[in-house]
């Protein structure tokens, strides 16, 4: 649905698909009143408004006029955030970044851009891998960094998180209580866009995903309404939020469930690559053991760099382990014997740094994701295929990770009414493949991705032969090339669409705010690297 033109003073007009009797935002919504509603003295609003400019950097000049008008300099400015994990993403160029520090403010924001109909993208951590993910050239961006409360209830079974706050900031917070979330592996990503894709955990054997034990969310839709979703208040965007992206709204506040969690057993090994088809075997196996215990988490990575193979192992187990003595589970894993190690037991917070340290900030980099059924046999296959290809890919190193969605994983995925991702407990176990390459030169960026491109559908040709193909693409983990929310089956697809429509008829955050994945088929990029 495309955007309507604003016509006098932000009266929006169009018809929506949604009943009269279920609209979320009426068909005659003002804008104008909706800002004075939010005690915005609208005499400070800048220039022309949204039809009456053709030009989308007249638009967007305005709509940062006026919001430095509303909020002054310290939250407004011309340079983009300095916070992006990829070079890709910080070399874009927005008219403004608008950095606000209450729900109110970003409310304010979003109708400020309808108004002037300047395109925008909302920014947690900023840790994707391509431009446009948060980032938007010409636009604002909406920089979420100052939103950083972290606030236990009084009970202390839940926590609220502002979208500002980075995952090593949550555990720290949580760590003196002996509590936890589910929530992010890698102390530097930000809660918004792993929460709102998804969520690999340390905890997601037992748990699920961090989507899956969120208490409720805090919402600014694109009417400008502040409102608190959860299970029963709006069980439809509730839904959809658990997996569904930025197509919805804006979540200024995450309200997660906290869990006990003290010490607990991580380990870090590296091994001669002449180990790998001993550690696939450990993997599937560990995998196929977490029905009598969900404790463990874990993943194998294989890897290339200036000539060397290598493969790298982590483990986390909840509680403390004592190596010579380990929980069965473990006992296959640490039987084959490491290059190095680090090994101990610790707390979560710092369990984090690991994965940052391995997946550096500041380089041009790529992220390819797939699902398929558990089968070692094409994991070994794709592990020979990444060594016949990586020495002709340029960059730092490349590596494929293979991650699991056990049995009860998948199972904890569907409680409270389930998730949007389509995974169903018969299809499993599964796992889950992420290419990673990170380098420096731009002349480069074609070569990387095609060979990226070309490897992934190389696997998925391989799993096909095999029956062990799966549809899922993990959202946090995929490329610009790849349809993400396509893969969560036409039923989700279908039903997330009319989520949308219901609580934003005009499609604002499917066409003013375009980056990222989007409801349609289409992948951000489209199908095939150019």
């Amino acid at each position: 649905m495309g955007l309507k033109h604003v016509l006098s003073f932000g009266i929006l007009t169009g018809v929506t698909t949604v009943a009269a009797e279920d609209a979320f935002e009426l068909p005659n919504f003002n804008i104008t009143q909706t800002l004075i509603d939010n005690g915005i003295d609208i005499s400070v609003l800048s220039g022309k408004r949204g039809g009456a400019i053709n030009s989308s950097e007249q638009r967007c000049s305005e709509t940062c006029n006026s919001l430095e008008s509303i909020f002054g300099s310290p939250k407004v400015s011309s340079a983009p955030p300095d916070t992006y994990w990829s070079l890709q993403q910080s070399s874009v160029h927005p008219s403004c970044t608008f950095s606000p520090t209450t729900a109110k403010d970003v409310s304010t924001a979003v109708l400020i851009v309808r108004l002037f109909q300047c395109p925008f993208a909302a920014k947690s951590g900023g840790h994707a891998a391509f431009a446009g993910a948060s980032s938007v050239e010409g636009g604002v961006i909406l920089d979420l960094v100052n939103m950083n409360v972290r606030e236990l209830s009084a009970d202390k079974k839940t926590v609220s998180v502002g979208p500002g706050n980075r995952w090593l900031d949550v555990y720290d917070f949580l760590t003196p209580y002996g509590l936890a979330v589910v929530g992010g592996r890698a102390a530097s990503v930000g809660v918004g866009g792993l929460t709102l894709g998804g969520g690999i955990s340390h905890h997601t054997n037992k748990y699920g995903l961090a989507c899956d034990n969120i208490a409720s969310y805090e919402v600014v839709t694109a009417s400008g309404k502040i409102i608190n979703v959860n299970e029963k208040s709006y069980p439809d965007l509730y839904w959809a939020l658990r997996g569904g992206g930025n197509n919805f709204g804006i979540v200024t506040m995450f309200h997660y469930e906290t869990l006990e969690q003290g010490l607990m057993f991580a380990s870090k090994r590296q091994y001669n690559a002449s180990n790998i088809p001993a550690l696939i075997d450990a993997f599937e196996n560990a995998v196929q053991s977490a029905t009598n215990d969900t404790h463990l988490a874990h993943f194998v990575s294989i890897a290339y760099s200036s000539g060397v193979k290598i493969a790298s192992t982590e483990y986390e187990y909840f509680t403390p382990v004592d190596v010579v003595n380990p929980p069965q589970i473990l006992k296959e894993y640490l039987s084959i014997p490491p290059l190095q190690h680090t090994t101990g037991n610790v707390t979560l917070a710092e369990t984090t740094p690991g994965l940052t340290e391995s997946m550096p900030a500041g380089f041009r980099t790529t992220m390819w994701s797939q699902s398929f059924r558990l089968n070692s046999e094409l994991m070994k296959r794709m592990s020979d295929l990444f060594y016949e290809i990586a020495p002709s890919v340029p960059g730092k190193a490349s590596s494929v990770a293979f991650q699991a969605f056990s049995q009860p994983a998948l199972e904890a995925m569907q409680k409270k009414g389930g998730n949007a991702l389509g995974l169903d407990p018969t299809d499993g176990p599964l796992f889950h493949a992420l290419f990673y390459v990170p380098w420096t030169d731009e002349k480069d960026d074609k070569v990387i991705l095609k060979a990226a491109q070309d490897y992934m559908s190389a696997a998925v040709a391989m799993a096909k032969e095999l029956g062990a193909y799966n549809d899922y693409i993990y959202m946090p983990y995929s490329s610009p090339y790849q349809p993400v929310i396509r893969s969560y089956g036409a039923m989700n697809q279908a039903r997330l669409a009319a989520v949308a429509r219901k609580y934003d008829p005009s499609g604002v955050f499917q066409e003013l705010q375009p980056g990222y994945f989007k409801l349609g088929d289409n992948a951000p990029y489209g199908p095939t690297v150019q």
